[in-house]
């Protein structure tokens, strides 16, 4: 049976801490010794997807725990991750080198005496190609070369819920971080992305072996970058990827996380972990003791975070509701949608492969009174084809209208620029420094 451990930090956390309360839930499930042999290579992935502190990104002082009870098992620690590619290009323009120093792995690491390094350099991904057994999706995959060269893998997520990610990111979408962020990563941010993170593991599911939530400052809300911290001051230990997730969802308050939760659904019924609560044993602080209903991410409803917008949806994936998203919340932090309403002014998304755009040049006249329409995706850009593209692009009309390719469009920065341009908003320096990092 799937074993997951729950202990608690005792408050306020501090580096010893940290370290009494995840060796006391990995001793819960056999020791360190367990899982680690003296000699072997261990790679330890934390979630650095963003240089924002806790809880979009793992603490380092539970990433530094791990590490010395690796060392104190007489194996060889190394610390690896890769940012996104959001993160390198269309957000805040930094390396996953940058990123380390920034949230002080670097410094970290050299303080114990371990290995760190990105899986990325320079804009080029070290990766090779393996065959996936038993893919869902895919039968080939560009993961890090280090995977291929460790003995065993901890994954350290930050407990924290998701839009994408079907409900949280956790063990199973942490390792999105070990697949090529210049290639395969991007091209698998669609609607397919649950069953492509599970395919993701299978290659190397056997190496990883543990599993341990940050869950000390935790995200509610529309995570993984956007939401809001929740302390809870945990630590959650598990012996599998599936069912630590599943344990980790029933504490964010899920029932039936195999059923609720897309990447967790699809790892259970494939047989790639344990996903049923029913079917896991939970040892260390009591789950009823712990447990603590979150606020939810959702993809599909926007009109409610943002005032003035409307969503003119024609059959849209979560993907594209999800980015328009992203989008909406660099605006956000500038006050935009203050300014938005001094002005009487309404942004206009048209989005989806039916999107009821007009065809009467006419009726597009009068939604650019009223505000801003935006094509949002390539399905709904498509819709345009037949007649109104060039009129919309490069026509009369184009001042009063963005056209936003992409499945999905993923360079937020330049599309909140854009909006507030076409709206005749200045970008000032509060603006050109909000897009690049929006604080949590």
């Amino acid at each position: 049976m799937s074993r997951v451990a729950i202990s608690r930090v005792l408050t306020p956390p501090d580096e010893d801490k940290v370290f009494d309360a995840v060796k006391k839930a990995i001793d819960k499930l056999g020791g360190i010794e367990r899982f680690i042999k003296p000699g072997e290579k261990v790679l330890i992935k934390p979630n650095l997807v963003s240089p924002r502190p806790p809880p979009v990104t793992t603490d380092p002082r539970v990433v530094r725990a791990i590490t010395l009870l690796v060392k104190e098992a007489k194996a060889k620690p190394i610390i690896a991750e890769s940012a996104s590619a959001m993160t390198y290009w269309w957000r805040e323009g930094m390396t996953t080198r940058q990123v380390m120093e920034l949230l002080g792995y670097i410094d970290m690491a050299r303080s114990i005496g371990v290995e760190i390094t990105p899986f990325d350099e320079d804009g080029k991904f070290r990766s090779v190609k393996v065959k996936i057994p038993n893919g869902i999706l895919i039968k080939e995959i560009e993961i890090a070369e280090l995977i291929t060269k460790v003995d065993k893998i901890i994954g350290v997520p930050v407990l924290k819920t998701s839009m994408e990610g079907g409900g949280i990111t956790g063990c199973i979408k942490l390792m999105h971080g070990v697949t090529n962020t210049f290639t395969d990563r991007l091209r698998w941010h669609r609607s397919d992305l649950w069953y492509k993170i599970v395919d993701e593991i299978r290659p190397f599911r056997d190496k990883y072996v543990l599993c341990v939530f940050d869950a000390i400052k935790c995200m509610e809300g529309d995570g993984p970058i956007h939401g809001d911290p929740v302390d809870m001051n945990l630590i959650i230990a598990g012996d599998d990827p599936v069912a630590t997730d599943a344990i980790a969802a029933k504490i964010i308050g899920y029932e039936y996380p195999h059923y609720e939760i897309g990447p967790i659904a699809i790892a259970h019924v494939t047989g790639l972990g344990v996903g049923d609560p029913a079917n896991i044993e939970v040892v260390g602080e009591k789950l009823e003791n712990v447990r603590r209903r979150f606020r939810f991410a959702s993809c599909e409803i926007v009109e409610s975070y943002f005032p003035g917008v409307h969503v003119i949806d024609g059959a849209t994936c979560r993907t594209c509701k999800a980015w328009i998203k992203f989008t909406l919340y660099m605006l956000k932090d500038t006050g935009f949608f203050e300014d938005l309403k001094k002005m009487g002014k309404k942004l206009y998304f048209f989005v989806g492969l039916n999107t009821p755009i007009p065809q009467d040049l006419d009726r597009i006249r009068e939604l650019m009174d009223k505000g801003l329409v935006i094509i949002f995706g390539e399905c709904a850009v498509s819709t345009t084809g037949r007649e109104l593209y060039w009129v919309l692009a490069q026509g009369e009309l184009r001042d009063g209208v963005m056209l936003i390719h992409g499945c999905p469009p993923f360079a937020v920065s330049e599309y909140a620029a854009e909006i507030r341009r076409k709206l005749g908003l200045e970008i000032t320096e509060r603006e050109v420094e909000a897009f690049k990092y929006v604080p949590t």
